[in-house]
């Protein structure tokens, strides 16, 4: 009995514990509510909401709110990018919590390489900032070079044509070497570093002066340095992410060639104005079946393209250890047929946090890029668009009597017995352009993997961070093309071939850098060290198969091949060292002071001349911080810039320069020269170049003022910069004075010396309205004078010689010369007054002694100006006519946001540009084969048409209307286009209430964005943007498409 009691006295005593238990912890537990809110009074969603000291922690929904249980005590942690993170005890009545902006965080921070990096509004160098990455990977472009256009001034970007599998030419402050300045890419430190895909892009900033681009040596190319950033690992939950952008392209402003009736009324023109007989080919009562229009040509070969890019991130991490990899793809198909660019790639990086001090991070990149296209540029004879426009319409794409691909006329037998023949003859050498683009079986792809690892030991002592980064770079590419037999009428090829070529590249980069910040109560110090060396070699084989006897695609391998030749080859080994040193002070906030210095050491120069010293030096004046500047909100910043800079470049310079290379050509030839004459010589094997052994860097040495001002609560910023850059000691061949009877190429110097002088203007303006309404402006201006200052060369008779150029397209002569005081690669040519409207008009054009200078000259024809004023019409009446390179480029943007709706619109232009319309050659005139041409063709001079600006159509050319290198050609290229529309919608809030997500910062847009809209201008080719040399080019499309970001 007492046992029983026993066993019931402690069921009730546990049953009370319990209770009281129970009452205790319902006492000391609460549920938190409460509203996060910004000092606008907008709700922050997403805001981090945090019991101190725990895991435990929600994220505010789309109303700003939160709920979560606590203990009475607690402290809640909240946070959220870009405010001050707060602690606030727990409260059990609803808490509203108001987050105010870090203005620390909110001055933006500039990464200007090797670690080093300081806050915008600090900076004494030019450079250029652009932080709304994201916002620009919603455009449908497919490089960082068309990203990046029309986005900051003095950053000239320029598309050379539509081709899928190229990417737009960038020019920083004008162009000081005769080949072009390198501009070097920089990916999170790394130099030549890929970028996987652009929306792994967080930042870019280009470092447009010498003085900030000086830390990079030579390897900046004189061109200037773009710091990429990328999207690294966070700390947080785990986040999925997902962009995809699908969208249309197509080409527009196409040429249009005469249809069968307009070729057939063009040619007897032609022919009777040139007082020849018509062949009988041209009679459609000798020849039905060029009556009759079958093919539209470029229709045949243009369609419209898919364009794709698709991106998924997944980022985890905790305190210690985060990780973040990427999986994009990119599809671009060309609006050519049957051209392409696709890319996959891969991205992984990741950090590990070893202690309050170490930590270890690791960068991988893999990319894997198919792609195929044609060349369309200065390809005058099968350029697949020209063969678009040379091909008769009476001709069909496809054979119908056994599906091959057809030729100029008809083959079918029937018709050649009835008729006594096909007429071939009349069409010319104009080969099928969708031949061209299908034919040719070919696979091209290219592999590239980088790993970059990096050590980071940092605050072992405050401000001391060293970091040590090595970085392996593999890359190799497999080329397989075979040529089939050409055998339709026209311009037949009746062999066969297979290419294939191979090469592996393997690089490797290590850098070692000290830095040390520290702020000693009014003044600041920055000081960098830091060591580089890298190698680089590359390993290729070319071999070559003709006469297969059978072209199947089963049977297209070298082993089928009649007969093969081989050549293998090694670029490099090439190795630099580097030394690096940067000191930065400022006093006050008021007074900065940085100065860099480097020393470059390459393995290609010369030992002599095998190291180079590059020094900047910037100094800034925050004059808004003075004590007698008075505070305000009209003007918040003003400061002054100045820097100087050096920098080099060895673009010029192939990598085995300082080997003496072998010729690789072989051949028999009767000696007429050497120890014993008329003997054979076999496998001729020579040293091909001729060794400077004093040839030294390429130099770049720049100036720049500058001026930035904040007004009206920082609604208003203003950014003015001149620049002074001065190119000298340029590489290039010994064009003058060097003997053709020497036997080996023309030896590199340095000779010369270009000037680049311009001005820049960057101007935004950003205004909030209300809590529903914002918008801003923004535009950017540049001019820029580009001239020779020293040519470096003498003729004979002391004056200042030239360099040459020898492009040229068909039967026009060179075009392209470089003179002192005229631009760099200048159009030299003769000038055109209009044309004669009458044969008096062209017999008056006499000289002094009353001879006529254009003695074959008639009405219809061009009128040349005897610049000379020797009474004759040669190359001595050439002149400079400026150069290809824009003397403006400007661009403007305006975009407004109302509620979740955001509308920008970009318009962007150049001007002071010239382009050589050299296709016009073969467009406008007959005189040269007997090819279809453009219908423009039929609004030639006449009688009947005396406003026009083309010369008369006629067979023949004894004036030389279209042989002669003149102004004609040349055409103002400038324009104004409306570069890109997008407007976008924000469905969070939605997509968070339809996935019962309220917990999770979840975010979803769409947008629709079209690019290339509309283009203002007076170039009459298909698309100004031509990079100066227009040879019927592969044109800049238009492009629309609609895109989706998704976060989770």
């Amino acid at each position: 009995m007492e046992q029983v009691n026993l066993r019931i006295y402690r069921t009730i005593l546990t049953l009370l514990l319990g209770l009281f238990l129970s009452v205790g912890a319902s006492a000391q537990q609460t549920l938190v509510k409460g509203t996060v809110k910004d000092q606008t009074g907008e709700p922050v969603i997403g805001a981090n909401v945090l019991i101190k000291g725990t895991s435990t922690g929600v994220i505010t929904n789309f109303n700003g709110e939160f709920s979560l249980s606590g203990t009475k005590g607690d402290i809640l942690v909240i946070s959220y990018i870009g405010y001050t993170t707060q602690e606030v005890p727990v409260s059990e009545k609803p808490m509203m919590i108001i987050l105010k902006e870090d203005t620390e965080l909110l001055e933006e921070v500039v990464v200007l390489g090797y670690g080093a990096n300081t806050r915008k509004q600090d900076l004494s160098a030019s450079v250029g900032v652009v932080s709304n990455a994201d916002e620009l990977a919603a455009r449908p472009v497919t490089s960082t070079e068309g990203m990046l256009q029309g986005q900051l001034a003095g950053v000239t970007i320029q598309a050379d044509g539509g081709d899928p599998t190229s990417s737009p030419s960038i020019v920083i402050r004008g162009q000081g070497s005769q080949d072009g300045d390198n501009v070097l890419w920089v990916v999170d430190g790394v130099p030549g570093a890929p970028i996987s895909s652009m929306n792994d892009i967080e930042s870019i900033v280009v470092l447009k002066d010498a003085a900030s681009a000086a830390i990079y040596g030579a390897q900046s190319g004189a061109g200037g340095v773009v710091l990429v950033t990328t999207k690294k690992a966070k700390e947080g939950r785990p986040s999925l992410s997902y962009d995809g952008t699908f969208g249309i392209r197509q080409a527009t402003n196409l040429i249009s060639p005469l249809n069968a009736e307009q070729q057939i009324e063009m040619r007897k023109l032609s022919y009777a104005n040139a007082d020849m007989t018509l062949p009988i080919g041209w009679d459609v009562s000798r020849n039905p079946y060029i009556g009759t229009t079958r093919t539209d040509w470029m229709d045949a070969i243009f369609r419209t393209a898919f364009y794709q890019r698709h991106n998924v991130a997944l980022n985890v991490g905790t305190e210690n250890y985060s990780n973040r990899i990427s999986l994009a793809y990119d599809n671009d198909e060309g609006v050519l047929i049957n051209t392409f660019k696709k890319n996959l790639s891969l991205r992984y990086n990741g950090k590990m946090k070893l202690n309050n001090w170490v930590s270890i991070s690791e960068d991988f990149v893999w990319q894997n890029t198919s792609s195929r296209s044609k060349d369309t540029d200065n390809d005058a004879y099968t350029g697949p668009i020209l063969s678009a426009i040379y091909m008769p319409a009476s001709a069909s794409i496809y054979n119908p009597l056994d599906g091959s691909y057809g030729g100029v006329t008809t083959e079918d037998p029937a018709y050649i017995k009835q008729y006594g023949s096909n007429f071939s003859d009349i069409h010319g050498d104009a080969v099928n352009p969708v031949r061209l683009l299908e034919a040719e079986n070919l696979y091209n792809k290219t592999s590239d993997v980088w790993s970059t690892t990096s050590l980071d030991i940092a605050n072992v002592i405050p401000g001391l961070k060293f970091t040590s980064r090595f970085t392996y770079n593999m890359k190799s590419n497999y080329y397989k093309k075979f040529n089939p037999i050409r055998d339709e009428v026209g311009k037949p090829v009746l062999s066969n071939n297979l290419q294939e070529t191979t090469y592996r590249t393997d690089a490797w980069k290590t850098e070692n850098t000290l830095t040390y910040d520290k702020t000693f109560g009014e003044h600041t110090i920055g000081a960098l060290f830091s060591t580089t060396a890298d190698h680089f070699e590359s390993r290729g084989m070319e071999v070559t198969g003709k006469d297969f006897a059978d072209e199947s695609e089963f049977l297209q391998y070298l082993a089928y091949a009649g007969s093969t030749t081989a050549s293998d080859y090694l670029t490099g080994p090439d190795a630099n060292v580097s030394l690096i040193a940067r000191l930065a002070y400022s006093y006050n906030d008021r007074y900065f002071l940085t100065a860099s210095w480097r020393r470059d050491y390459a393995g290609r120069l010369p030992k002599e001349n095998n190291y180079g010293d590059f020094p900047a030096v910037t100094l800034g004046w925050k004059i808004s911080n003075e004590k007698f500047f008075k505070k305000s909100d009209f003007i918040s910043l003003l400061k002054l810039r100045a820097s100087w800079g050096r920098v080099g470049n060895l673009g010029s310079i192939g990598y085995n320069y300082k080997s003496a290379l072998l010729s690789k050509s072989m051949w028999t030839e009767q000696a007429q020269y050497g120890p014993e004459s008329n003997k054979i010589w076999s496998t001729l094997i020579y040293n091909s170049i001729a060794l400077n052994p004093n040839l030294t860097w390429e130099t770049s040495e720049q100036t720049d003022l500058g001026l930035d001002v904040e007004m009206f609560k920082n609604r208003l910023s203003v950014s003015l910069d001149y620049f002074d850059k001065r190119t000298f000691n340029l590489i290039q061949k010994q064009t003058m004075d060097w003997p053709s009877t020497i036997g080996i190429d023309a030896m590199l110097v340095n000779q010369g010396e270009v000037r680049n002088r311009g001005f820049e203007v960057q101007v935004n303006w950003n205004d909030k309205i209300n809590k529903d309404f914002s918008y801003f402006v923004s535009g950017n201006f540049s001019y820029l004078k580009n001239w020779v200052s020293d040519i470096g060369v003498k003729n004979a008779d002391g004056t200042p010689g030239v360099w040459t150029n020898d492009k040229r397209f068909r039967n026009i002569p060179y075009v392209i010369q470089t003179a002192e005081g005229e631009p760099l690669n200048s159009f030299y040519l003769i000038k055109t007054d209009g044309i004669f409207q009458s044969d008096a008009e062209a017999a008056a054009y006499v000289n002094e002694k009353g001879e006529r200078i254009q003695p074959n000259a008639q009405a219809g024809d061009l009128k040349f100006v005897d610049y000379n004023g020797d009474g004759k019409i040669t190359d001595e009446d050439r002149q400079y006519m400026g150069n290809a390179t824009p003397k403006t480029t400007f661009a403007f943007t305006l975009g407004l946001t109302w509620k979740k709706l955001s509308f920008s619109a970009m318009f962007q232009g150049v001007g002071g540009a010239q382009a050589m319309y050299v296709g016009k050659y073969m467009l406008l005139s007959d005189v040269e084969g007997n090819f279809n041409r453009s219908s423009e063709i039929l609004n030639a001079w006449s009688p009947s048409n005396t406003g026009s600006d083309i010369p008369r159509l006629s067979k023949n050319d004894p004036n030389g209307n279209f042989s002669t290198a003149s102004d004609w050609y040349l055409e103002n290229s400038s324009y104004l286009r409306l570069k890109n529309v997008t407007l976008s919608y924000d469905l969070s809030d939605v997509f968070r209430k339809w996935s019962h997500l309220n917990e999770r910062n979840s975010r979803l847009s769409v947008y629709f964005s079209g690019e290339n809209l509309a283009t203002f201008t007076g170039y009459s080719g298909m698309d100004p943007e031509c990079g100066g040399w227009d040879a019927l080019k592969y044109p800049v499309s238009r492009v629309l498409s609609v895109g989706v970001k998704l976060t989770y």
